[in-house]
Formats: structure tokens, sequence, C-alpha cells
């Protein structure tokens, strides 16, 4: 693989502080690349795209999108929906996706959106690196296990157990927490629990797109 004459220029848009701040010293420590920014929400990602770009930007995808000041940024609605914002707007930057979700239907959707590459959060290092080079070299990079799950899933549905998908009914007819909760004979805190279990499943922001995402996958 061809090793750039300079280190390449990468930003982290991750809400995980900790997690954000341990890749940056790591990519900072490598002879590939470097961290010029870190991002905790979508729209300081957004506004700083306007003045100055990276050569690759690593996205988290569930990303809070954070105070706005404007509608530029009204059709968008968490990482997949940024991913393709920055695919269109700003087609130099390569957007390699690293996050913790590994379901087929998130990593297609994340995919069509335009990603450039798809790493696990559990990737080591190295391999995180050679994803930056690629992806910076106009390749795409979709690590092993993430190629496996692609190859596994095709028409295959988000995997839920049957209190999931109980309560995923009942929040497509629209009930509060208290009220599944008194219907599936549970604590409002343990509803709350798998609404934001099923909000992770799905990669979505909030519940009109958990929604949306199951109408559309035909899961209630």
């Amino acid at each position: 693989m061809m090793i750039p004459r300079y280190k390449i220029d990468v930003n982290i848009a991750d809400d995980h502080t900790m997690f954000a701040e341990g890749l940056a010293d790591a990519i900072n420590n490598s002879d590939t690349a470097h961290v010029s920014r870190r991002f905790t929400t979508l729209e300081a990602c957004r506004q700083t795209l306007q003045e100055r770009r990276p050569d690759v930007l690593l996205l988290d995808i569930s990303m809070p999108l954070g105070p706005t000041a404007n509608n530029d940024n009204a059709n968008i609605d968490g990482g997949i929906d940024f991913c393709r914002f920055v695919v269109n707007n700003y087609p130099k930057v390569k957007v390699l996706a690293i996050t913790s979700h590994d379901e087929y239907s998130i990593i297609r959707r994340m995919l069509d959106s335009g990603a450039h590459g798809y790493v696990l959060k559990s990737a080591p290092v190295q391999e995180l690196l050679d994803a930056i080079s690629a992806v910076y070299q106009g390749k795409r990079y979709i690590s092993t296990n993430v190629q496996d799950i692609i190859n596994q899933g095709e028409h295959k549905a988000i995997a839920l157990t049957m209190v999931e998908q109980n309560i995923l009914r009942l929040i497509c007819d629209g009930l509060t927490n208290p009220e599944i909760a008194v219907k599936q004979n549970l604590s409002t805190e343990t509803v709350n629990w798998y609404r934001k279990r099923l909000l992770a499943k799905f990669g979505a922001k909030n519940t009109v797109t958990l929604v949306k995402q199951a109408l559309t996958e035909k899961l209630v």
C-alpha cells in the first residue's frame, strides 16, 4: 500500500469523549495520519466543514445533532443522513464509519449513503490506520468481520426478541412509556431501557426515525 508523503488530515465526529480522545492519540502516534479536530455533535462538524475540510472524516453513526442556528440541516437525522450530506456537499472528504453497530441493516444504509469505509470500534488500531489510508487513496474499505455480516445479512431483518417486538409495535402505535409499561406489565424504567436499546439497534436518533425504519422494513 502506498504511504502518503505527509500525514493524512483526519477529523473525528464521536460524542463518546474518552473513546475519541484515545482514538486521536493512537492516530497521532502513527506515521499515517493526524487528528486536527474532534466534534461531539453533527452541527459542530457541519459548521467546521464549511470553512475547513479534512482528508478523512471518522464518523460515528449514533451522533446527536446538537443546537442549530438555521434550517440547513433540517433533513439531517443522525450519522447516516450526515454521511449523505457530507458526500453530496464535500465530495473530496472521505467518510469512514467507525461505530459499534454491527447490524446488517445499519451497515447497508450507511454504505448506501455513500460511506467510503466501515470499521467497528472493536477493530485493532492498525486496521483503522489501514482503512484511513485506503479511503484516502480513493478505495473502499470494509473490514473482514463487517463483510462477513454483509454476506450473511442479505434479506435478513434486524433480530428482535419477543419483548422488543411487542414494545416496538406499541411504540409504533403511539403509546408512551408509562402506557407500554402497563400493557407489558413492566416498570416504566424498563420500558425506557428497551426503547433506548431499540434506538441503538436501528441506529435511530429519535422515536420518529425508529418508527419510520420499522415500518419501512416491515417489522411491525
